[in-house]
């Protein structure tokens, strides 16, 4: 599969609001109300696109195309004529590798502290479907090895019980018979990006499970931010410093 990489490194005041890492229908709880009140400002960012997705707009079977960036099992994708593939071209595992230069891989160093980003923006067979109690239909993820969780594990499509087809409803998704796309994002420990960036290169594998029938991966985007106090807080900080510093003094004096 053709792949197309495009590194943006942010610096300065490049900076990611807080509710950006509210994801997959979670909500801010009272311990990440107190981690807002700072930012994360991205220090990588590099996205690897597939130039071949396409949304296909075919009301057919055989819309899922191979030259269209489908990837499908047996008897489930086609070549451009509309010919089944002797041999379906959707494998176990897919690998993407992001490549960093020295200067980013020392600017990941010098944040210990920071967060990594794996999201990806795909459609076809992917995330819980109407009329079922479990999601089966997910990616499996891993970064240089580790578990990191599972791509689309919390995503719900929008398409009514039952097969979307004849006709297919190309505005509901992700759908098997359709590029309705969703995107998942997933957190890598700073401990672990570091340690995965620390070769100049990071690999993420992806192994769609068993359902998984068809999949168009549009793009996957990887990112590490640092954390910085928002100005505001630090003043906080200092004031409650200072009250404290304050407090001392007047028991000090209360005490002669």
């Amino acid at each position: 599969m053709l792949l197309q990489r495009r590194r943006i490194q942010h610096r300065g005041s490049d900076a990611i609001p807080c509710h950006s890492f509210v994801r997959d229908r979670q909500f801010v709880g009272r311990g990440d109300a107190l981690a807002c009140a700072s930012h994360a400002t991205a220090i990588f960012t590099q996205t690897i696109v597939n130039p071949l997705a396409t949304v296909s707009t075919l009301d057919d079977f055989s819309n899922c195309r191979d030259n269209q960036g489908c990837l499908g099992k047996t008897g489930q994708v086609f070549d451009a004529a509309g010919n089944p593939l002797a041999v379906g071209n959707l494998t176990d595992t897919l690998t993407y590798t992001f490549t960093l230069t020295p200067a980013e891989i020392a600017d990941i160093a010098a944040n210990p502290a920071g967060i990594g980003t794996l999201s990806m923006t795909a459609a076809r067979d992917l995330g819980l479907r109407a009329g079922t109690a479990t999601n089966t239909d997910f990616l499996v993820t891993t970064i240089d090895g580790t578990l990191i969780g599972n791509l689309f594990g919390d995503t719900v499509s929008t398409c009514p019980a039952g097969e979307n087809f004849g006709p297919i409803n190309f505005t509901c998704g992700p759908n098997y018979h359709n590029d309705v796309s969703a995107i998942s994002s997933l957190t890598i420990p700073g401990a672990l990006f570091q340690t995965a960036a620390a070769d100049g290169s990071i690999s993420a594998l992806i192994n769609p499970t068993d359902d998984v029938g068809r999949l168009k991966v549009f793009s996957l985007t990887l990112e590490y931010a640092a954390t910085v106090p928002e100005p505001a807080s630090l003043l906080l900080v200092g004031a409650a410093l200072a009250a404290a510093a304050a407090m001392r003094r007047r028991n000090s004096v209360a005490e002669r």
